[in-house]
């Protein structure tokens, strides 16, 4: 069972990846031009993408949700991108090793919840993958048309192929 959420770690790592190669191109001054959308700007986006995954990846560490970092980042979008790599790649390590039913008990808002580790791992990434494709649609929006694939199913491919040699 833990292959397939390994699996979706490394889909994670990859499309975030494509995602931050084609955000690298851009002038900086273009990722913090404001819009409409959840975010006011794609580096807000991204930010609010990497302090999920940070937060929660303290959180199933045992750790309460710190993301302070992501909180008092002021860096460059080149800086942003990294740590947000880095935090992907230390998800993914965290899930190869992972009791995928133990369960997370944790206090939002005074409400207790209890939710199963897998659960916990789908959400993160389907919340990464949500939040990729308004950037993608940001992006169309400032006039990027240069906009690598991100869908699952490319990966898969991608994936097959370098396994067969093509």
């Amino acid at each position: 069972m833990n292959k397939r959420y390994i699996d979706y770690a490394s889909y994670n790592i990859w499309a975030n990846n494509r995602l931050i190669n084609n955000l690298l191109e851009q002038d900086d001054k273009l990722l913090s031009q404001k819009m409409v959308g959840s975010f006011p700007t794609i580096r807000a986006t991204v930010l609010h993408i990497w302090f999920a995954e940070t937060g929660w990846l303290s959180r199933l560490n045992g750790n309460g949700w710190e993301a302070s970092d992501v909180l008092s980042f002021s860096g460059k979008n080149a800086e942003l991108f990294k740590s947000w790599q880095i935090t992907s790649i230390d998800f993914k390590k965290f899930v190869e090793k992972a009791d995928l039913e133990k369960e997370i008990k944790f206090e939002q808002e005074g409400e207790t919840f209890s939710i199963p580790t897998r659960e916990i791992i789908q959400t993160v990434f389907n919340h990464g993958s949500f939040h990729r494709g308004q950037v993608v649609m940001m992006m169309r929006q400032l006039g990027i048309e240069d906009i690598s694939p991100t869908d699952y199913i490319e990966w898969v491919r991608e994936k097959t192929r370098a396994e067969h040699g093509v």
